[in-house]
């Protein structure tokens, strides 16, 4: 990606446009409303939830035809939203090929949280997910050992402390997570 065409501080209304022209530099770059969000490289404790989450998922769809996962997952909201959850469930194909704007929401949306971004995480990004057609949000609280479950009905989250499990479908096996498997053993 090329340098941005005005300085980070300086721009206003921040487009998925001005975000394909910043540098590849190691942050993962967002926009929410057109603000831009900068979020620096996770700690080790993120990265090895955020590693065993997507070999979980990623073996469930396989599994399951007519799924696929990104990790950092890409969430296309409009123009001046688009948000990288680190790791997205969408309801295609695997081979499927079409653009983050061509895709439906996602129906399973994960963000495991960093110190650095576990408000943002827990409440702007979630409403935003929950706001644009994604079907459930896990809140990953690496440190806690616990993951929060929203979905567009919840007032409150369903807390997991031992394992969860996901059912897109009733015609489907659910895909179930020990948190010994996750986290580690206690």
């Amino acid at each position: 990606m090329a340098m941005p065409a005005l300085p980070l501080s300086t721009r206003k209304i921040w487009t998925i446009a001005d975000l394909e022209r910043l540098p590849d530099d190691g942050n993962r770059y967002e926009i929410l409303h057109g603000e831009l969000l900068v979020t620096p490289m996770p700690n080790t404790r993120h990265q090895g939830a955020a590693s065993r989450l997507v070999v979980a998922v990623a073996n469930w769809c396989r599994a399951n035809n007519g799924w696929k996962f990104f990790a950092p997952g890409g969430v296309h909201i409009s123009e001046t939203s688009w948000l990288e959850p680190d790791v997205a469930v969408y309801p295609v194909p695997e081979y499927d090929e079409r653009d983050w704007r061509e895709l439906p929401p996602p129906q399973l949306v994960i963000e495991v949280l960093s110190k650095s971004t576990a408000r943002r995480d827990r409440f702007q990004k979630r409403n935003a997910y929950l706001a644009n057609g994604v079907a459930a949000v896990w809140v990953v609280d690496a440190k806690a050992r616990v993951i929060e479950c929203w979905t567009s009905a919840s007032d409150f989250p369903e807390t997991y402390r031992d394992s969860i499990q996901w059912v897109p479908d009733e015609k489907l096996p659910a895909l179930i997570i020990s948190f010994d498997e996750l986290f580690g053993p206690r």
